[in-house]
């Protein structure tokens, strides 16, 4: 019975640690994908946050720590993802105003 146990647990964490490692794989492909401008799917992304949020406490205490680097540097990739959404918002921002400034001029 221990053993079975134990072999449970590991298959969990390696499956918890292809999550996120599969994870970071997409959030590094979003991030190339918006740096050339295309579309990103965040609902996708958003959700799988969530199941892996749900995995990751379901898994216990340790599991957290287990995966500290590898849930650090997802945090890394989440976070300039973040940044370059935010900056592309900020330039279709002013390109809007630049329009609106040349289809309805202040007469």
């Amino acid at each position: 019975m221990t053993a079975a146990l134990a072999n449970d647990n590991t298959l969990n964490e390696s499956a918890l640690g292809r999550s996120i490692a599969d994870l970071h794989r997409e959030i590094v492909a979003a991030v190339d994908a918006s740096n050339d401008g295309q579309l990103i799917d965040l609902e996708v992304i958003a959700l799988r946050i969530t199941v892996l949020c749900d995995a990751l406490s379901g898994a216990g205490k340790d599991a957290a720590g287990a995966w500290a680097k590898e849930l650090r540097d997802l945090s890394t990739a989440l976070a300039v993802l973040d940044t370059i959404l935010r900056k592309q918002n900020v330039h279709v921002q002013l390109n809007i105003g630049h329009l609106r400034k040349h289809i309805m001029p202040i007469e």
